[in-house]
């Protein structure tokens, strides 16, 4: 044993395990295509960590040599392991295939040749000599001219590798960066020790230094592993999904100058790339010019629906312009996503243009019927008048009712048409009991609202719920009515209001059909009218009361129908 390297050695048996830990934790995941050049250079580093490491502790220039040989081909693979990487790391793997993988390991394959066939040649190695330093030693290599081609062809590898692993530093996210970073670190660790060893820059010249190199390499690429997903989260995925989503995506700078943009915006925007990037985004798209203004005083998600003429026919796009925020003060550039929504606009554009033909029509047919429903009153008020047989009477005084049920139908379709005829939107619950309870008259009778600060997403015809269940417990509560309380709660997900009376109630033979259309005492269809407005967003209502004791409607709103929103 040569003493005064034991620490060395000791540092080079560590980086070793570790190295041979690594092996294995990437053999085990091997079915991912990126660790099968993983397993290879961490399996390369062992056996040249432990083979030099042997080297120091050795004075016996055959037993030297012979370590050397079976270090070299594990020498050479590192480089080529590190790039195979890299390649995979970048999305670049469709460069290694069954052809082109072994012409990495050409030049490899001749330089161990070199190296065994050098005491016939000694073109690799011009000589050897053995350097004494604080009574230990150690043998030194002389590199002859082969040896140079070997070395430029791994630092070519390696250079490569590094170029293209530090260009994902600045298109990933926060998390890539740092595996990115990571990945450059254990790779340039180790290569500077080692061009240190070989144009003799280290202060220790005849020491390589770097197997040591591989321990630190290591603990990163650990830290990576562990902490950081390298290889489970590659951010190759974003270059896919960007390249090939079908919503067009365009990346600007803080200036608004465009980074770039994927093939789809380029057809959306009808510019390519080369054309595009430096240039601004009202430049590019002058349809965003409004809302590249609007983000200069906020800085706020933006979304806005446009409509671009394109091979001579409209299309409409859901454009969202979102910050990209990296930890520091201000945006570091802005995101917009353009989805086609040129269909869904061609379908409500004509199911608008129909509905309003539809109301047109029902306009139309209800003011007439109403005019003839008139005339025919006129007409049996005169029949009335002038009858005098108690028989014929009777029927005039069913034809009445008849006439009565035929108004009240024609006024239920005249609400009815509204239902769903503008979007569900955000209502506030307290302001909609307002101003339903301004519509009927509670004489001596109270209300109390605990409906404040409530928004459920809803018709806008809400209002009128409210005015049917407040309407219905006036007329039908009886002379015991004294009170209506409106109040909300929520059980489990859902939010639930709560509209009840201490009035007469319900009997059980009616709860069963109070929603149906029809049923009632009067024209039955508020309660019928009420349950289809809140069945639009998914809202139910139900009647729970005990026979006697008061009604109470229960309006059940489900998770993502109702928010609070902060107090003004």
């Amino acid at each position: 044993m040569i003493f005064p390297y034991i620490p060395a050695v000791i540092l080079m048996l560590v980086s070793g395990m570790v190295s041979f830990l690594l092996t294995i934790i990437a053999w085990r995941n091997r079915a991912i295509p990126v660790f099968k050049p993983f397993i290879l250079l961490m399996a390369a580093e062992t056996v040249w960590i432990f083979g030099y490491a042997m080297e120091l502790m050795s004075t016996n220039l055959q037993t030297v040599l012979l370590l050397n040989d079976i270090e070299y081909p594990a020498l050479l693979a590192v480089p080529v392991a590190w790039l195979f990487i890299v390649l995979y790391y970048t999305g670049r793997e469709q460069y290694l295939t069954r052809r082109t993988i072994p012409l990495f390991f050409i030049i490899p394959a001749l330089v161990c040749i070199l190296v065994l066939t050098n005491p016939w040649h000694h073109l690799y190695y011009s000589g050897f000599h053995l350097m004494s330093t604080g009574g230990s030693a150690i043998w030194i290599y002389e590199h002859g001219p082969l040896f140079w081609i070997s070395i430029a062809y791994c630092y070519i590898l390696g250079l490569i590798a590094l170029v293209l692993a530090a260009g994902r530093l600045f298109v990933s996210t926060e998390l890539y960066r740092r595996q990115t970073t990571l990945l450059v670190l254990a790779a340039c660790i180790p290569t500077f020790c080692n061009m240190a060893y070989v144009f003799r820059l280290s202060p220790f010249p005849e020491y390589d230094l770097t197997p040591v190199a591989f321990l630190a390499a290591g603990i990163l690429l650990a830290v990576g592993l562990f902490r950081y997903q390298l290889f489970s989260a590659i951010p190759v995925a974003y270059s896919i999904v960007f390249s090939t989503m079908r919503d067009g995506v365009i990346v600007t700078s803080r200036e608004f100058r465009v980074i770039d943009l994927n093939p789809a915006a380029e057809k959306i925007t009808g510019i390519s790339s080369q054309d595009a990037i430096g240039r601004t985004l009202s430049e590019v798209f002058p349809a965003l010019s409004s809302v590249q203004a609007a983000f200069a005083p906020a800085g706020q998600e933006r979304r806005v629906e446009i409509q671009v003429r394109q091979n001579n026919c409209q299309r409409f796009y859901d454009v969202f312009v979102t910050p990209m925020d990296c930890g520091r003060a201000g945006s570091a550039g802005y995101l917009c996503l353009f989805r086609d929504i040129s269909e869904r606009k061609v379908g409500e554009l004509a199911l608008a243009d129909a509905n309003k033909k539809i109301g047109l029509l029902s306009s139309i047919t209800r003011h007439d019927l109403a005019n003839k429903l008139l005339a025919v009153a006129i007409y049996h008020e005169l029949a009335m008048e002038l009858s005098t047989d108690p028989l014929q009477k009777d029927y005039l005084h069913q034809q009445e009712l008849a006439i009565g049920s035929m108004r009240e139908q024609i006024a239920f379709t005249r609400e009815y048409q509204q239902v769903g005829a503008e979007a569900p939107a955000w209502q506030d619950v307290g302001a909609a009991v307002g101003r339903a309870r301004k519509l009927v008259d509670f004489g001596k009778v109270s209300l109390t609202d605990g409906t404040v600060n409530r928004e459920v997403y809803a018709d806008p015809m809400l209002e009128k719920v409210f005015y049917n269940l407040f309407d219905n417990a006036l007329k039908y509560g009886g002379a015991g009515l004294r009170s209506i309380t409106a109040t909300s709660q929520i059980t489990g997900d859902d939010m639930i209001i709560v509209v009840e009376d201490d009035g007469a109630g319900i009997t059980a033979e009616d709860k069963a059909r109070l929603f149906e259309r029809g049923f009632g005492k009067n024209t039955g269809l508020g309660l019928f009218l009420s349950k289809e407005i809140l069945a639009i967003t998914d809202i139910g209502i139900r009647e729970t009361s005990e026979p006697g004791s008061g009604a109470r409607f229960e309006i059940t709103v489900p998770p993502g129908k109702y928010r609070f929103p902060e107090k003004k």
